[in-house]
């Protein structure tokens, strides 16, 4: 009886410990997202909204002159608008509704990112259009906005993947950005993300014409465990092996690779269903 009882107390004590181990990694890749926020996002979504917001504003201020006139006009029965006045009106509030839509969709960008990290049940996940809504929330940083050519190819018929959306999102998002970070002091500045069907499993590939990492990286992210992530010497080394380790947590293994044309992260993954996870 107190055997049986000690075995079960062992096995409730290891899964909470892996589950706490789990959380604090996850913990780690909320907290970059957190400052990145503060410091690098809140700034670019403030200027990313701004251009809509001024359009809007401005047509909207000329568009309110342009029919206070027309109206004076019929009101003294001088009605003098041409064909030609009509087309320019329409074509203002055409104008409008673009900025509005525009608008609309960087705010289902920043909403659809909240709303990934903060979802953390177990689901069916197209890795290929949670890519996709990364990809246009990048946009709001400014630092990459411009200065990286930024590629897409992505099949959105792939098998989806089993895992919690909170863990795809920071993990993906954290292995991208490093390596737009290395596509950014690159000479080619070109960045590359791609999604595929290989031998019945998900594949993504993430590359870069930077900097690849290097042997001693890799020993860091691939040989070492939790506990020796307070010996990494960068921050960046933590966060690459929590974002690897969210990611193994759901089955998948990682092939990196650099030639002279990229510099290759592929992340392979079960397909939803299969017996590993």
């Amino acid at each position: 009886m107190s055997d049986k009882s000690s075995i079960h107390t062992a096995g409730e004590t290891a899964q909470e410990k892996g589950d706490m181990e789990y959380k604090n990694i996850f913990g780690v890749l909320e907290k970059k997202f957190q400052d990145a926020f503060v410091e690098e996002l809140i700034p670019g979504i403030v200027h990313n909204f701004a251009n809509p917001l001024n359009g809007i504003m401005g047509r909207s201020k000329l568009l309110q002159r342009k029919l206070t006139e027309i109206m004076k006009n019929r009101d003294t029965g001088r009605d003098v608008s041409s064909p030609e006045d009509n087309k320019k009106l329409i074509s203002d509030v055409e104008s409008i509704a673009r900025e509005a839509d525009r608008l609309s969709a960087m705010l289902q960008y920043v909403t659809g990112k909240f709303c990934a990290i903060s979802d953390k049940a177990v689901q069916k996940i197209n890795v290929s259009d949670l890519i996709e809504r990364e990809m246009k929330f990048f946009d709001f940083y400014l630092e990459f906005k411009h200065s990286v050519k930024k590629a897409m190819n992505l099949d959105n018929e792939i098998p989806a993947v089993k895992g919690v959306a909170a863990e795809y999102s920071l993990a993906l998002s954290t292995l991208m950005l490093h390596a737009m970070e290395a596509a950014k002091e690159s000479d080619s500045k070109e960045f590359n993300i791609s999604t595929q069907c290989e031998n019945g499993q998900v594949c993504i590939k993430i590359q870069n014409r930077g900097v690849p990492i290097s042997h001693d990286q890799m020993k860091h992210l691939f040989e070492k465990s939790y506990a020796d992530t307070s010996s990494f010497t960068t921050r960046d080394d933590v966060e690459l092996w929590c974002a690897f380790a969210l990611l193994r947590k759901w089955g998948a293994r990682f092939e990196i690779s650099g030639d002279s044309q990229w510099n290759t992260i592929a992340v392979i993954m079960p397909p939803y269903g299969a017996n590993t996870v």
